[in-house]
């Protein structure tokens, strides 16, 4: 199976970052293909019509867009700002929405520094995953006080936080599966 994991942090220094790469190393793992989308690295344009739209999109919406077709999964990973999802993440849904999404698995994993672990946004991305008309598996990832939960290299350094961790993915990928 082959799973998109969006990482929609553009700030500097950002942490999140390093929940995408734990899950992606830990996808691998278990035999299956993830591969991160970050969209700090893959500047989108701000939205004003969605990807099909372009009669000429540039290679990096191109290769975006190519990674979402052939993603039967994705996990859109959000730090919690203001209560809400990060814009850069909305753009996206919205640029390329619904086509990709469509009918898929969509794991939705929320971070913060605070204790919460961003259960504020977890609860609107659900809803703007339904929206596509793609599934949202009803567990979701929060990472509360995620500095303390990740190295840069993705690295879990909370031995406390493995559980939680594994089991969701566990939960993640049968469901996706059985889309």
């Amino acid at each position: 199976m082959k799973v998109a994991i969006v990482s929609s942090s553009t700030r500097e220094g950002r942490i999140s970052h390093r929940i995408a790469l734990a899950l992606e190393k830990s996808i691998n793992g278990r035999g299956h293909e993830a591969s991160i989308i970050d969209l700090k690295t893959q500047e989108l344009p701000m939205f004003t019509k969605q990807y099909g739209q372009y009669e000429n999109p540039s290679a990096a919406m191109k290769e975006i867009g190519d990674i979402c077709e052939e993603a039967d999964a994705f996990i859109f990973l959000t730090p919690e700002y203001n209560g809400s999802v990060v814009p850069a993440l909305k753009n996206f849904v919205d640029t390329y929405a619904k086509g990709p999404f469509a009918g898929k698995a969509i794991g939705v994993a929320t971070c913060s520094t605070g204790m919460m672990g961003g259960i504020r946004c977890a609860h609107q991305l659900q809803l703007i995953i339904l929206g596509c008309f793609a599934y949202p598996i009803p567990q979701m990832l929060l990472v509360g006080q995620m500095q303390n939960k990740f190295d840069a290299e993705g690295n879990l350094t909370d031995p406390d936080y493995g559980q939680k961790f594994d089991e969701y993915l566990e939960d993640f990928i049968g469901f996706a599966e059985k889309l």
